[in-house]
């Protein structure tokens, strides 16, 4: 188990998805900058236990290649999951994309 996987285990998925927003945005305490590709780990942690707003993060990241590679089929996923929960952005990103079948909108 990696070092990561022992930390997350720990955690709850506010606590993940927070972590993530830590390494997306500031990295961590021996490197100040931008790490999304550990960001991502986080967030699909976060995602996995249901975390909306991991969730649609990790849409946006696969989509825009932030912590990995494009992946249009991942993004839409985690899209999809953010939207069945009724989160207007991830339907918005359905849209874009062309792929939105989401019923009736419902704000978060």
């Amino acid at each position: 188990m990696s070092r990561m996987d022992e930390i997350a285990e720990s955690l709850s998925k506010e606590q993940l998805y927070e972590k993530g927003v830590e390494y997306r945005f500031r990295g961590n305490e021996h490197l100040r900058m931008p790490m999304p590709d550990a960001a991502i780990k986080y967030f699909l942690k976060a995602g996995e236990r249901g975390h909306v707003e991991a969730q649609y993060t990790l849409g946006c990241m696969y989509e825009n290649g932030e912590g990995s590679p494009v992946d249009l089929e991942k993004a839409i996923e985690w899209y999809t999951a953010a939207a069945s929960w009724g989160l207007a952005a991830a339907r918005d990103a359905l849209e874009r994309l062309g792929t939105c079948h989401c019923g009736p909108r419902a704000a978060i």
